[in-house]
């Protein structure tokens, strides 16, 4: 074998010859290189040293995003609390009986269902025969009667019934006729801007004839009575009626 004059065989020589002329394969920069010298290609600005990172857009966006999606999982809670606000404390009232006083229109422990909104927003005077709740300001406390005098009605008793201003007062309603004693009075002149009152169980009913004031302002009269639930034992009737 011939050998040039470097001392290497030519066969060897032209083998080293051919692998310095292949051409190299194209190679793509390592993505952290290109990152790190080419700022302009991913659009970034280039932070100079000591330079603070600026509040990002996509964190304030990611923000909203979590009070909305909040709002929208448990947003019904405070709109549901606002709505029986709204219905318990300004259009109805439901309310308590614990006694007997209007029995058997309405029932010992039972609950009632009353109308309040008319009487929240103004004073409007009840019906003669409407069986309302009101403040009793003697008695410190709420109560539900019957009407029975109006303002400037002159309200007495006579044989075990009521007269208003010297008619005998149909009263259907009561469970029995003919038992409505007259109290500490025989007759008892409404004043103007109140009401007299009586409970339907005339014999165990503590009202206008007991009280030291037996008559009620208008204004403190709270609802008109819809609906009575009676469901507990032993409850003179058993159900939901309506109350007239």
């Amino acid at each position: 074998m011939d050998e040039n004059r470097d001392g290497f065989p030519e066969e060897a020589q032209d083998r080293q010859d051919h692998r310095a002329e292949a051409p190299l394969p194209d190679m793509e920069p390592p993505e952290l290189f290109r990152q790190e010298n080419a700022p302009e290609e991913t659009g970034q600005p280039v932070r100079e040293p000591g330079q603070t990172r600026a509040a990002q857009p996509g964190r304030r966006l990611q923000k909203e995003n979590t009070w909305r999606r909040l709002w929208k999982d448990y947003g019904y809670i405070p709109v549901t609390v606002v709505c029986m606000l709204l219905l318990f404390k300004v259009i109805f009232q439901i309310a308590w009986v614990p006694s007997g006083s209007m029995e058997t229109t309405l029932p010992t422990r039972s609950l009632l269902l009353s109308w309040q909104l008319p009487y929240a927003v103004s004073d409007p005077a009840p019906q003669r025969g409407e069986i309302v709740t009101f403040w009793s300001d003697e008695m410190g406390k709420l109560l539900v009667k019957r009407v029975i005098g109006l303002p400037g009605d002159t309200v007495s008793f006579q044989d075990g019934y009521v007269y208003v201003n010297g008619e005998e007062l149909d009263e259907s309603y009561l469970p029995r006729q003919g038992i409505s004693a007259s109290g500490s009075r025989e007759e008892y002149a409404v004043p103007e801007g109140h009401l007299f009152f009586l409970g339907d169980n005339r014999t165990g009913s503590w009202d206008a004839r007991s009280w030291d004031d037996p008559f009620i302002p208008v204004e403190n009269v709270r609802s008109h009575v819809l609906v009575c639930i009676s469901f507990l034992k032993g409850n003179s009737w058993l159900g939901i009626r309506a109350v007239a």
